[in-house]
């Protein structure tokens, strides 16, 4: 029994030192809590975007959503490519949704922007080209937006058919953020003569 009341007391003083250290996230997902009880709606959705950018704050730039598309229209809209073949020179569009990225400016001139390099890699991790800020964008944004998308489109390089990978490396224009994802994809055959 005292092994017990021992191993719960020091589980609480790690529970408890846990909670204590957990900085700005925590303490503004608790007041969003204590304000729904509350009835406060707004005010609780307000403080959940305060835990959303203490998080987003301390995260490297990422990427919530990355698709290999047929057609893209803005953030969540896209038509999703039913397979990752390609002949070469077929254009390759890839919808990506970045998150936690930086805004320039401030008000009414506030900003959104990335560059991104490309590398395309055989299946023994061979890179067979690279390029350096292939993708440039820069938009303009309200504050602290945060559903945010862009396609990336490129043509397929003239490779023998088989499998590779193009690697996409984005940089935020807007703070010291950088992240990489990975697309497989196949090359086949040109049809025809």
């Amino acid at each position: 029994m005292k092994f017990k009341a021992a191993s719960l007391s020091a589980l609480l003083v790690v529970s408890w030192t846990t909670v204590a250290a957990a900085g700005p996230a925590v303490d503004a997902a608790t007041r969003a809590e204590s304000l729904v009880v509350e009835g406060k709606t707004a005010e609780a959705l307000d403080a959940l975007a305060e835990a959303m950018d203490a998080v987003c704050e301390a995260s490297p730039l990422a990427f919530r959503k990355v698709v290999v598309v047929d057609s893209s229209g803005g953030y969540g809209v896209y038509s999703e490519r039913a397979d990752k073949t390609f002949k070469p020179d077929d254009k390759m569009m890839v919808y990506v949704e970045p998150i936690c990225f930086g805004y320039g400016g401030s008000g009414a001139s506030t900003t959104i922007g990335f560059k991104a390099d490309l590398a395309i890699e055989n299946t023994t991790g061979q890179v067979l080209g690279e390029a350096k800020d292939v993708f440039s964008l820069s938009t303009p944004s309200t504050p602290n937006k945060r559903e945010f998308s862009m396609t990336l489109t490129f043509g397929v390089p003239f490779l023998r058919p088989g499998e590779y990978k193009a690697i996409f490396t984005v940089h935020d224009q807007n703070s010291d953020k950088s992240g990489t994802f990975e697309v497989p994809f196949t090359v086949t055959l040109p049809t025809g003569g």
